[in-house]
Order: structure tokens, then sequence, then C-alpha cells
């Protein structure tokens, strides 16, 4: 309250001040608080104001610019899914598949599982066998409402029968905990040589035949002399995998129980 009688006083000091003297004195002084007082309040208050749409404005920008980018990382999204489903260098058939978008991994480096954004609601089903543009990725062995678990070929837990396209010697694959993916409890004296393809073979309850593995890097015996194993290197690299692809029709049984 104290406020509005400290300016009234300053109002009525003012019309005093203004009151006294001539015509020509008043003008002067006048001129003098128009220059002092009120032009850089007036213009103040002018700032304050254009500064307030200013930040208006910026706000409106702001937000969008928000949307803008936000559409163009949806457009971005949707490109890189076309992209992805257009990249499967290889013949399925006619088998259906769900896009899913890896959003997360479980478990140590070279033990962790991939964790995708498809579940139960997107028809997703445990034991379903799981490719990349480039060829197998693993299974899926956990599955909720929302996202599935897979078991990517490059856990040692994961074991498919495979085979080489060039002399249909078959073993199996397996990794190593240090990541080497190798094709195992190959016959000694089997015909396996660097630089051939490896897929998947006709044994396996999870995959069709035919569907692409990697390819020998190098062979060698085992320390008993009993077999031979080849080292892979595979076609899909799963530490860089953003999508994937679910088959939807499970042809084949859940693999191997110790898959």
């Amino acid at each position: 309250m104290w406020r509005r009688y400290i300016l009234a006083g300053i109002l009525i000091i003012f019309s005093l001040v203004m009151g006294l003297g001539d015509s020509d004195a008043r003008s002067k002084k006048a001129a003098f608080f128009g220059r002092t007082i009120f032009f850089p309040l007036v213009s103040s208050i002018k700032t304050i104001e254009f500064n307030a749409e200013l930040q208006t404005e910026n706000f409106v920008l702001r937000s969008s610019l928000t949307e803008t980018t936000l559409e163009n990382i949806a457009l971005q999204n949707q490109l890189k899914e076309l992209i992805d489903v257009s990249s499967i260098r290889f013949s399925t058939e006619s088998a259906k598949f769900e896009l899913a978008e890896v959003i997360g991994y479980s478990g140590a480096f070279y033990q962790r599982n991939l964790i995708v954004n498809k579940g139960r609601i997107h028809g997703i089903m445990s034991g379903s066998a799981v490719i990349s543009g480039g060829g197998i990725v693993g299974k899926v062995i956990s599955v909720s409402d929302t996202y599935s678990i897979i078991l990517p070929f490059s856990n040692p837990h994961f074991q498919l029968p495979v085979m080489d396209t060039r002399t249909g010697v078959q073993g199996i694959l397996q990794s190593d905990v240090s990541g080497t993916i190798s094709m195992n409890l190959v016959k000694l004296g089997s015909e396996i040589a660097s630089g051939d393809t490896v897929v998947t073979s006709n044994l396996s309850r999870l995959f069709p035949k035919g569907y692409p593995v990697g390819v020998v890097n190098r062979t060698r015996e085992t320390r008993d002399n009993l077999f031979i194993s080849a080292e892979i290197n595979p076609f899909t690299l799963v530490e860089n995998l953003e999508h994937v692809f679910i088959l939807m029709e499970k042809n084949h049984e859940t693999e191997e129980r110790n898959n």
C-alpha cells in the first residue's frame, strides 16, 4: 500500500514543479523531462514489448523446428526400414517376416542377446528364426507383449547345422567366448577350404536350407585330431545391426535342444 502513496507523492511533486514559472520555463522543463524521463521510459516500455514479441516468435519457431526435426527423423527411419527390406540379398521364397528394430542388448559382449521392438502383439513367437539382409542372425528365445529377445549366432549358446555349398560337407556353427565363429565337428579328411561359402543345412529345423551364413576363412584340425574346424567370416555383423527380420511362419520345430 505504501507504494501507492509514494507514486501519488511523486506525481504531486512533479505537478507542482511543472506548474511553477512562466510558460517559457514550463516549456523548458517539459522538454527536459521529456528527454530525460518520459522518452527513455516510453522507449524502455516499447523495447520490453518488442522483446516479449521476439520471445514469443522464437518460441513458435523453436516449436516448429522441433516438429520438423521429429518429422525428418521419422521419415529417415521409414526410409532406412525400406532400404533394409530391399537389402535382403538372398531368396526367402514365400516366407513372411516382420521387420523389427534393435533397441538394446542383454548380457556380456560376446554372450549378449539382442532386444527388438516387436513382441507378442505383433505375432512374434518364441523359436522363430531371425535374419538380416546378409544372412542368418539367430532365433527368438523370449517374447513379451511389446518386445522380444533374440539369441544371435555370435552367442556361444547358439548352435546350428550348416554346410559347405561347394562340397556339401556338414558341420555345426558355433561361437566361442572370444567371438570367433566356426563350423565345427567336420569329419577329418572332408573337402573344405578357405573361400568356401557356408549356408544353413538341410538338417536344420530352424532355418530353411540354403540361408547364407558366411565364408570360410581358414581350417585347422582339432586337438584330438578327429575333426576339422573351419573359422567363418559371417555375412552379418551382429553388433552393427539396426533392424532384423523375424520369420513369421515357423516351417520348422524348435532347433536342437542344446541351442
